[in-house]
């Protein structure tokens, strides 16, 4: 019996089922109808048995791997000895100007910003790195300080400040990691032997730096002892060279083989970002009655960059060798876009110009990541 048949099994303890049952002891000469005193007197001790075997079924299943949520499957999980990866807090960088455009120098540790829009992010100034140019870090745990590059507006006054932007977002946030992939972590012990830097070990620990969103790995790289670890940032996309450094500084920061980072003593382990593929995509679209193409460009360019985005999240899957395969099928691409309300037909699918399933390159030698290119139309 698996915990989700425990669960139904004792759904079916509620209070109609334990009236009925207490009610069915009682003798037929006896006046049994709702409201009766022998009803009256069953039926406080009935709802509170149902309200018992609810908990009871919520209290089996939080003890199961499977089932658990939250809390309960945060203990399962330090079992094992895995934590939730928690959320974290964005780095960005900002370029401050005078009115004459000339660097701003005055900002402080501790000075705020906000973004421009209705639901504005807040960053916080950690320091100056050149004349006019500072890290700053969001004040909001999560995702949401990835999501804006442009204006900065000024939450106090500052004397002589022209403009301020947000040009780059140094290393990006993560969001808590939610139940489904924190059981997933924990399934993955059954399955895998993660131990003095193997290369599960490395994936595991790679994946907990703050802005890494996934990995691939690549042992003997150049030989006994070196090791390619390639990443993405927690938003899918490049990492920046601020995170392929503070990566590479965790986990082999001397590159001389002495174990001074994570890596044990004899790796040398080089931390890199993948080659980007870019594709570019030309397709013919049939829309349907009243629609026209150019009504729907717009979906059509949003939902190929959801599709991008959706095989970027697979991008670290890998076999029980631990070898890596990625192909961009037009079926699948093709089937994205006839969710798309208006579209009535898609054919004629090329990928880079050709028209067949593109296959990236992902060994030694090259480890590509797709990024959608241009789209156009036949």
């Amino acid at each position: 019996m698996n915990p989700e048949d425990i669960g139904k099994f004792l759904e079916k303890y509620t209070y109609d089922y334990y009236i009925e049952e207490a009610l069915s002891q009682v003798p037929d000469t006896i006046d049994k109808r709702e409201g009766s005193i022998i009803y009256d007197a069953l039926a406080p001790a009935c709802y509170q048995l149902a309200l018992f075997s609810m908990d009871l079924k919520n209290i089996m299943l939080d003890s199961f791997v499977q089932t658990a949520t939250e809390g309960y499957l945060d203990l399962r999980a330090e079992e094992h000895g895995l934590k939730r990866i928690v959320a974290t807090k964005s780095i960005v960088t900002g370029v401050f100007t005078d009115p004459d455009g000339k660097p701003y120098k005055q900002l402080v540790e501790g000075n705020r910003f906000s973004s421009i829009g209705e639901n504005p992010a807040y960053y916080s100034v950690i320091q100056q790195v050149t004349d006019g140019n500072y890290t700053l870090m969001s004040e909001s745990f999560g995702t949401v300080g990835n999501q804006y590059i442009g204006q900065l507006l000024p939450i106090d006054h500052f004397n002589g400040l022209g403009e301020g932007n947000l040009t780059e977002v140094t290393i990006p946030a993560r969001d808590v990691e939610t139940d489904d992939d924190l059981r997933a972590r924990i399934l993955k012990t059954y399955e895998v032997n993660q131990y003095g830097g193997n290369i599960e070990d490395y994936i595991q620990f790679t994946s907990k730096i703050d802005g890494v969103g996934a990995v691939q790995v690549y042992p003997i790289w150049k030989g006994g002892g070196t090791v390619r670890i390639v990443i993405l940032s927690n938003s899918l996309d490049l990492p920046t060279n601020a995170l392929l450094t503070n990566v590479q500084t965790v986990i082999d920061p001397t590159g001389d083989q002495k174990g001074y980072g994570i890596a044990p003593i004899g790796h040398e382990v080089t931390i890199a970002a993948p080659a980007v593929k870019t594709i570019n995509v030309a397709l013919h679209i049939d829309t349907e009655v009243g629609v026209t193409l150019d009504s729907i460009k717009n979906s059509i360019d949003a939902a190929l960059k959801e599709h991008f985005l959706t095989i970027r999240k697979t991008w670290g899957n890998h076999d029980e060798l631990y070898k890596y395969q990625q192909t961009i099928y037009r079926s699948q691409l093709m089937a994205t876009l006839l969710k798309i309300t208006g579209v009535a037909n898609v054919s004629n699918v090329k990928l880079n110009g050709a028209e067949k399933d593109l296959v990236l390159v992902l060994d030694n030698g090259l480890q590509e990541c797709a990024f959608l290119g241009t789209v156009s139309y036949q």
